[in-house]
C-alpha cells in the first residue's frame, strides 16, 4: 500500500509541477527580465547575464538552509502564479462562451445581432438554391454546380454557428447551437438531461468527451497566460510578442476544440438518447414514439428524412428531469 501511495503521489506531483509550477516559473522569469532590462534595453542579453551572474554569486554566499528556502519560495511562488492564472481561466471561459457580465450586454447584443444577420443571409441563399436545384441528376453540370455552391455556403454558415446565433462568440454559439438542434429534433432540454445522459454513456464515449473538453479548457487557459504576457509587455515589449503568439495559438486551438466538443456532445445524444429513454420506460411504448430509424423517407415532416423521431420523448423526459419546476 505504501508503494502504491508513493507512486500515486509522484504522478500527482509530476502533473502538479507541469500544470502549475512550470508555466508560473516561466512567467516569473519573464517578469524578472522585464524588471532588469525594461523597454529601452529589452534585448540586452549581456546585461541580463551579468545581473544573473551577480545574483547567483550573491546566493552562493548564503547558507544551505537559506538557499533551500529561496528555492522553495521560488517554487511556491510559481505554483501560486499558476493557480491564480488557472482561477482566472474561469472568467476567460465566460468570455469564450459569450456569457458576458451585465456591463457588456450592449456590446454582446450588437455582436450577436451581427452574427445573426450574417447567418440568416447565408441561410436564405442556401434555401433559395435548394428550391432552384434541378431534378437530382449527379453528373449533370448544372446540378453539380448548384450542389457545390450549396456546400460552400453551408460551410460558411456552419463556421458562424450550426443554429441561429444566440451568443456573441463562435464557441458560445456552437455550445448553445447544440442544445437548440437537439431540442428541435428530440424536444430534449440538454441542460436538464445531460447529467442523466452522462450516466448511461459508455466509458469510451465519456473518455472522448473528457478529452475534447480538456482540449477546450487548455486553450482557454492558454489565452489567460497570453493575457498575462501581454500585460507584462507594457514593461518589456518582448513579452507582448510572446503573449501574442501564445494567444493566437490558443485561439486557434480553442475554436477547433469547441467545434469538436459540440459535435461529440450532439453525437453522444443522437446515439444514446434511446438508451436514456428506455431507462425511464419511454422508448418502444405505445404512449411515445420509438427512436429507431424509419426506412421510409420523409415520413416525419419537419425532421430529416429517414427518422421518425418526435419531440414527445424529449418533452416527457424534460418533465421527469425538471420535477415540475
Amino acid at each position: 500500500m505504501s508503494s502504491l501511495l508513493g507512486g500515486l503521489g509522484e504522478k500527482l506531483a509530476d502533473k502538479w509541477v507541469s500544470a502549475l509550477a512550470v508555466p508560473g516559473l516561466l512567467l516569473m522569469a519573464a517578469s524578472a527580465a522585464a524588471a532588469v532590462l525594461g523597454q529601452t534595453d529589452a534585448l540586452d542579453l549581456a546585461a541580463l547575464r551579468t545581473r544573473a551572474g551577480q545574483e547567483a554569486a550573491r546566493a552562493g554566499e548564503w547558507s544551505t538552509v537559506a538557499q533551500l528556502a529561496a528555492l522553495g519560495a521560488v517554487v511556491l511562488g510559481s505554483v501560486a502564479v499558476g493557480a491564480l492564472v488557472r482561477a482566472c481561466a474561469a472568467a476567460a471561459e465566460r468570455v469564450w462562451t459569450g456569457a458576458w457580465p451585465a456591463p457588456a450586454d450592449r456590446v454582446a447584443a450588437r455582436l450577436t445581432a451581427r452574427r445573426k444577420t450574417r447567418w440568416r443571409g447565408l441561410q436564405t441563399e442556401i434555401t433559395t438554391l435548394r428550391e432552384e436545384m434541378p431534378i437530382p441528376a449527379p453528373g449533370r453540370p448544372e446540378y453539380e454546380a448548384n450542389r457545390a455552391e450549396i456546400d460552400r455556403l453551408t460551410a460558411l454558415r456552419d463556421r458562424i454557428a450550426l443554429a441561429e446565433p444566440q451568443r456573441p462568440t463562435m464557441a458560445g454559439d456552437h455550445f448553445a447551437g447544440t442544445g437548440t438542434r437537439l431540442r428541435n429534433q428530440y424536444g430534449i432540454d440538454l441542460a436538464a438531461s445531460w447529467t442523466r445522459l452522462w450516466l448511461v454513456l459508455p466509458d469510451t464515449v465519456q473518455a472522448e468527451l473528457r478529452v475534447s473538453r480538456a482540449g477546450f479548457d487548455s486553450a482557454v487557459e492558454g489565452t489567460t497566460w497570453a493575457t498575462c504576457y501581454l500585460a507584462l509587455g507594457l514593461c518589456w515589449w518582448p513579452a507582448a510578442l510572446i503573449g501574442l503568439t501564445v494567444g493566437l495559438l490558443a485561439w486557434s486551438r480553442g475554436r477547433r476544440a469547441a467545434v469538436l466538443h459540440a459535435e461529440l456532445v450532439e453525437s453522444a445524444t443522437d446515439l444514446h438518447l434511446k438508451t436514456l429513454a428506455a431507462e425511464f420506460g419511454l422508448a418502444g411504448t405505445d404512449s411515445v414514439p420509438d427512436l429507431t430509424p424509419d426506412p421510409k423517407p420523409d415520413s416525419a415532416p419537419g425532421h430529416p428524412p429517414g427518422f421518425t423521431v418526435e419531440p414527445e420523448v424529449g418533452l416527457a423526459l424534460n418533465r421527469i428531469f425538471r420535477k415540475g419546476a
